[in-house]
């Protein structure tokens, strides 16, 4: 899941693009990271140009109002000749300087309490902040870095002062002996760690993976290491290419499971005591989660696309759901309830956001969560069974034709217009019926000729069958192992 950071930020998410690395030259910022002991650490920025305005991110919980700003201390600011300059807390994770010329420097100390606070309440969880595991802390890099969101998206040095036998596990590439990020914005959105624990190494699908998991997650540790030996690959050739070459997962204990999406990390956070049914969640929320990675449909500039949030999250998790069953990772049976909850979602969305359509919905994703999963979901799975009546692999070629064609990102009519396109018209037609609410009638139809068998009840029952098959249920073809009956 994604939340918005603040208001200001959000603003800033339309902003300014990635700038031409041939355009940028030296870096625009330079930090150093040291641990001064005691869950403290100092941070020094340096800015290649005086900046106005720094931010973090601004996640206000009923105990912490203020936030990741209340880890902050001890701030300063300096002029480029070194002099110091006033520098203000302006709410909402941001602070501002009214020095004329403004400030080309910060040092500030960030005291690593995040565990104190309770991130679930109002707030998208500690997996999008922090974390203190084993010998490791965990930090969102928005959490951490206070930045300048406007300073152009050139690349920033990162370099750290750790005691001995420190790690730094982060998806950053290495240059000298610290991190050359290509783009500022990747500084933020980024989870990393450091601490003494060694990360775990895979390597499948095109993708170096490394992983920290926090020690009370160690008997779930078998069913993380299948998935993410299995999953990589099947989304790559889904997909026809991997996203990139390395990325970092983090596995945090928690009293709820959840998980949040960043450039070329994430973090899972699982419910103790563990459970077998818990691990039904978790797992479909890794592949989830790894799924993103790939499906950057509704982004733009690396950002979500309010429109099009529909497209990240419906369409991730039914994608998530096909692969996955497709590589035998999820039995028949839980894949039938996992269709019918995809259904109860929409169906429910109906009642919590009557009249919002899936583009409106993107807008506020906590107060139509349902329209956002179960009405982007349903697009999918209906326009999958429709394309493969005719050819099973036509919505993968229309999803990887659609990856070639998006340029810096789709708009909600662009992306319409060229799924339309790839699909003889099918897009629109299928996302204006969704929009429309259609009855529960009218979705057994549409289920029957999907080769699913559905049945409603009321709002909040669903069940999905699939159609015999010998002596056994068989999942119709775009969802059985292989992709074919």
């Amino acid at each position: 899941m994604r939340w918005m950071i603040s208001g200001f930020l959000w603003m800033v998410w339309l902003g300014p693009a990635a700038a031409d690395p041939a355009q940028c030259g030296e870096p625009v910022a330079q930090y150093s990271v040291r641990f001064a002991g005691e869950d403290r650490f100092v941070i020094d920025a340096e800015f290649a140009a005086p900046s106005q305005r720094w931010d973090l991110a601004h996640f206000p919980t009923p105990e912490r109002p203020e936030a990741q700003a209340a880890s902050v201390r001890d701030l300063e600011a300096f002029s480029a000749s070194g002099d110091a300059v006033e520098i203000l807390y302006v709410g909402e994770g941001g602070w501002e300087t009214t020095a004329v010329g403004g400030a080309s420097r910060l040092r500030y100390t960030l005291i690593a309490d995040h565990d104190q606070v309770d991130w679930n309440i109002g707030a998208p969880g500690k997996d999008e902040v922090a974390a203190h595991f084993d010998a490791s802390y965990v930090f969102a890099g928005h959490a951490f870095f206070l930045l300048d969101w406007d300073m152009p998206r050139c690349a920033v040095d990162l370099s750290f002062d750790l005691p001995a036998g420190w790690l730094v596990t982060a998806p950053w590439p290495e240059h000298g002996e610290g991190y050359r990020i290509a783009d500022s914005w990747a500084l933020g959105q980024n989870m990393f760690a450091m601490g003494l624990d060694q990360p775990q190494e895979t390597r499948t699908g095109g993708l170096s993976l490394s992983w920290l998991m926090d020690s009370r997650l160690d008997t779930i540790r078998p069913r993380a290491v299948e998935i993410l030996d299995v999953v990589p690959g099947a989304y790559t050739e889904f997909w026809g290419e991997a996203p990139g070459s390395a990325y970092t997962i983090f596995f945090m204990s928690d009293y709820m499971s959840d998980g949040g999406a960043f450039w070329d990390s994430f973090a899972l956070r699982i419910a103790l005591p563990l459970s077998a049914a818990d691990e039904i969640s978790w797992s479909h929320t890794l592949g989830h989660e790894v799924m993103h990675l790939w499906n950057s449909l509704g982004k733009a500039d690396g950002e979500n696309v309010p429109d099009l949030e529909w497209v990240n999250e419906g369409f991730t998790d039914y994608l998530t759901l096909k692969l996955m069953s497709q590589a035998g990772l999820i039995e028949p049976e839980m894949v039938e309830q996992r269709l019918a909850n995809l259904v109860r979602r929409y169906v429910l969305a109906g009642r919590f956001s009557p009249g919002v359509s899936l583009r409106e919905a993107g807008h506020d994703k906590s107060a139509h969560w349902q329209t956002v999963y179960g009405g982007g979901g349903l697009v999918a799975l209906l326009l999958d069974a429709e394309l493969s009546r005719t050819e099973p692999q036509a919505f993968g070629a229309a999803l990887r034709a659609m990856r070639a064609e998006q340029g810096e990102g789709y708009s909600y009519e662009r992306f319409l217009e060229t799924l339309d396109r790839l699909t003889e018209n099918r897009a629109s037609e299928l996302v204006a019926w969704i929009d429309g609410r259609p009855s529960n009638s009218e979705l057994v139809v549409r289920f029957a000729a999907a080769g699913l068998d559905l049945s409603l009840f009321g709002f909040d029952e669903a069940y999905v069958r699939f159609p015999a098959c010998g002596d056994a249920r068989c999942p119709p073809p775009y969802l059985a192992p292989g992709g074919r009956p």
